[in-house]
């Protein structure tokens, strides 16, 4: 028995044999591998998984056991019969996870819900509700993200999902907009108390566009998406998540004349202007006047400039046509200046552009080539890409769920 004065003998922790850890890491390393097994050859049988894994067969049953039990893995079908006992097929269970994505488009928001084995189960384009009126002047006006709160809660219950069911919530939008991005995930993921996030437009159609068969194999590329803004992505190599994609960059605001025409951002010359503003307009007037033509008034109503003047372009309008052709010689000159400094000259299109034709891939392309040096030892390379706006809520999904597999941990 310990007398008054002494102080009882503390009891040292054991340090964790390096052994035993170094075999929790790879057992956690292993289970992983078979579950992103499971996610890229759903529906697969053990045996496959134990050839590609080249793990043992008790290992990888093992493992699969383990899944299931998690609600990670599920069995999905039976393999053809060969004469003998049918083969289970596991795949990733589409029924206990989801991801939701909003994609904010002025005061409509489209909603997409998918499981996490990319399955959509909801889609649809909600009116976000309107701000309503202060009575109390000491009140703050409700934001964005307690504006979209309650529209949440009106499709959970039109899925007969329970809020505890979503591993993540994304949030899209365009570039140009007045939205504080990082305090709309904060107040979202505070009022749900889901992982949230906000994500720009050209982020989440670059990832989608990825995986359409026409880029799927590029390595390196530039990335165009023309909505409201013109806003890049570069791409230089393999990633999943937001954060691995370099930040916005203000392509749209690139100055092409100091002293040129005004923009909406308030300066004057950007390629913005060009493209489909002020610049655009002004090309199509002067070009009418040079050739004793009567323009289209119209076009200064239109809010789709590019467009609109594309349209009347292909209508035989001469001016129309002039303008266009300024308007690809400053996207060029613009992308040249790019392509110098990244050394990447595969370029993809997408958004507006998808409505363009081959004739205006191929001037791009030409005037690309005219303004890069005579020794660059790349031919610049326009592709056509096939997503737009609407694709934002569905592509967040897919990255989403992406980002979901790669950072789940079994240590």
């Amino acid at each position: 028995m310990l007398s008054p004065n002494e102080t009882p003998r503390q009891e040292k922790q054991k340090p964790v044999p390096a052994t035993r850890r170094n075999n929790k890491l790879v057992r956690s390393g292993n289970t992983k591998r078979i579950l992103l097994l499971v996610k890229e050859l759903e529906p697969v049988s053990l045996d496959t998984l134990v050839q590609e894994s080249a793990l043992t067969y008790p290992t990888v049953l093992g493992i699969i056991k383990h899944l299931e039990k998690e609600s990670h893995v599920e069995k999905i079908a039976y393999a053809p019969t060969t004469g003998g006992r049918q083969a289970v097929l596991f795949g990733i269970c589409g029924i206990v996870r989801y991801v939701l994505a909003l994609h904010l488009n002025g005061e409509a928001v489209d909603i997409t819900i998918t499981n996490i084995r990319d399955g959509k189960i909801f889609h649809a384009t909600e009116a976000i509700p309107v701000q309503g009126e202060v009575q109390d002047k000491t009140e703050k006006p409700r934001s964005m993200a307690h504006r979209l709160v309650p529209l949440v809660g009106e499709i959970l219950k039109k899925t007969r999902l329970e809020l505890s069911s979503l591993v993540k919530i994304c949030v899209t939008y365009p570039e140009g907009t007045n939205i504080d991005s990082q305090l709309l995930s904060d107040e979202l993921e505070t009022a749900l108390h889901v992982p949230t996030s906000t994500v720009a437009d050209r982020i989440v159609l670059n990832f989608l566009e990825r995986r359409s068969y026409h880029i799927s194999s590029l390595q390196r590329y530039i990335f165009i998406l023309f909505d409201r803004e013109l806003s890049l992505s570069m791409y230089r190599g393999p990633c999943d998540t937001a954060e691995e994609l370099p930040h916005r960059t203000y392509f749209g605001h690139m100055t092409m004349d100091v002293s040129g025409s005004g923009c909406t951002c308030g300066k004057q010359g950007c390629l913005q202007s060009y493209v489909s503003g002020e610049g655009l307009l002004q090309a199509y007037r002067d070009a009418a006047h040079q050739m004793g033509l009567v323009w289209n008034t119209a076009m200064e109503q239109e809010d789709d400039l590019f467009h609109a003047v594309l349209a009347e372009s292909y209508k035989g309008d001469k001016a129309a046509r002039m303008a266009i052709d300024q308007a690809i010689r400053m996207l060029a000159v613009a992308l040249a200046n790019v392509v110098k400094v990244e050394g990447i000259a595969t370029i993809v299109l997408s958004g507006v552009f998808n409505s363009t034709d081959v004739q205006f891939k191929r001037l791009l392309e030409l005037y690309i080539a005219e303004y890069l040096p005579e020794d660059f030892p790349t031919t610049p390379v326009v592709i056509l890409g096939t997503t737009s706006p609407s694709d934002c809520s569905y592509a967040a999904c897919l990255m989403m769920n992406a980002q979901y597999f790669n950072s789940l941990s079994f240590e």
